[in-house]
């Protein structure tokens, strides 16, 4: 199963953490360097565990395991966040990027979870300056580390707010080969959504945006506001009785795989990590060496059909041209000795109607001998 939220389901799972709002943070631990375990006390329901696993997946649970030490980041976020309440858990336009406001009487310090990329994990003060992090990173435009201001990155669209003509300038200025393509990566649908946009607007998903007429742009519009404003009936899908995907709600790309339904996109996480996650073991190095060698091995048989055909008729070739030895080696004698008294153009007037001689390049010099 794909391991990575989009931005739609990012959308859909904040809207059933607001029970966490006002809820005060017990502690804090770190199963692993990306891995989060934030565990709250709800009043009216006890002990709730927000899971966090940045680039990927955040769910809540009940759920509480046995951790080793804690490392020096964890440490670091329970002496600034243990105690306080979360104040706001929101999503930053349409970016896969959640931000969990947390105030105690003294102070407001934010903490930030992305999930592009590899993931990460910050801890910024209230003017958004980096206190720490998981990794410290420098790109072209944009740079991790701390005490500088934590930039966001920039997306032309809000995937929740779209207007038509957004839509249109986005397809009329897309170098995206496909509408599909456009959808999932410029606008930041991902894949699965964008085939569902694709199919609710019954429009073909191979499509060049910029062929796209007035009346899909509207479909597509109405299609996007559908999928962002849908009511949560959670379904994992299941492909060979492996978990393929797990959508907010039913979608029309998945319609012929099997599914189980539940009634929160939360539930449907925490039931696939309980029960289903650790069964689809990763591949061992070994494995991914042995795949990897099989691959070779398919590619060298392609090589050796090609190669065995090719000596076919390298062999066939050779056969004819040593069978018409003379009729070649007379056909060239006769042309250098008329080449010392007619120019090539003046040779090549003479030959036309030849039935042996295919084609006379004068300029290169190169005669083309055909073979029946």
């Amino acid at each position: 199963m794909k391991q990575q939220l989009s931005s739609l389901a990012i959308h859909y799972l904040i809207k059933e953490l607001k029970l966490l709002i006002d809820s005060r943070i017990d502690n804090i631990y770190q199963p692993d360097k990306k891995e989060l375990m934030l565990q709250f006390y709800v009043s009216g329901k006890g002990k709730q565990i927000l899971r966090i696993t940045a680039g990927k997946f955040f769910y809540l649970t009940d759920i509480k395991e046995s951790y080793g030490e804690p490392s020096q980041f964890c440490m670091f976020l329970r002496k600034h966040l243990n105690n306080t309440r979360l104040k706001k858990i929101s999503q930053k336009g349409s970016e896969r990027i959640i931000e969990l406001i947390f105030e105690s009487k003294e102070n407001t310090e934010k903490l930030i979870i992305e999930f592009f990329g590899g993931g990460n994990i910050l801890l910024c003060n209230k003017e958004n300056i980096i206190l720490s992090a998981v990794e410290y990173h420098k790109w072209k435009d944009r740079e991790i580390k701390p005490k500088i201001k934590y930039d966001y990155p920039k997306r032309q669209y809000n995937l929740f707010n779209l207007t038509q003509k957004d839509i249109k300038d986005l397809l009329k200025s897309s170098k995206k080969d496909s509408i599909v393509t456009c959808l999932a990566v410029e606008l930041g649908l991902g894949g699965v959504y964008g085939e569902e946009v694709c199919s609710l607007s019954n429009i073909d998903k191979s499509s060049k945006p910029s062929s796209i007429d007035d009346n899909s742009i509207k479909n597509i519009s109405n299609s996007i506001k559908k999928l962002t404003s849908n009511k949560i009936k959670s379904i994992i899908y299941y492909e060979n009785k492996v978990a393929k995907d797990i959508t907010p709600f039913g979608l029309n790309t998945y319609k012929n795989l099997q599914k189980k339904e539940f009634k929160s996109y939360n539930e449907a996480l925490e039931y696939y990590f309980i029960n289903e996650y650790k069964t689809e073991k990763p591949a061992t190095k070994y494995e991914k060496e042995i795949k990897k060698l099989k691959h070779l091995i398919e590619q060298q048989k392609d090589k050796t059909k090609e190669f065995e055909k090719s000596k076919e008729e390298n062999r066939k070739k050779a056969e004819k041209i040593y069978n018409n030895y003379e009729i070649i080696k007379n056909t060239i004698t006769d042309i250098n000795n008329a080449a010392k008294k007619y120019s090539w153009k003046e040779i090549k007037e003479k030959l036309k109607g030849n039935k042996l001689i295919k084609e006379l390049d004068a300029k290169e010099k190169k005669i083309i001998i055909e073979l029946n």
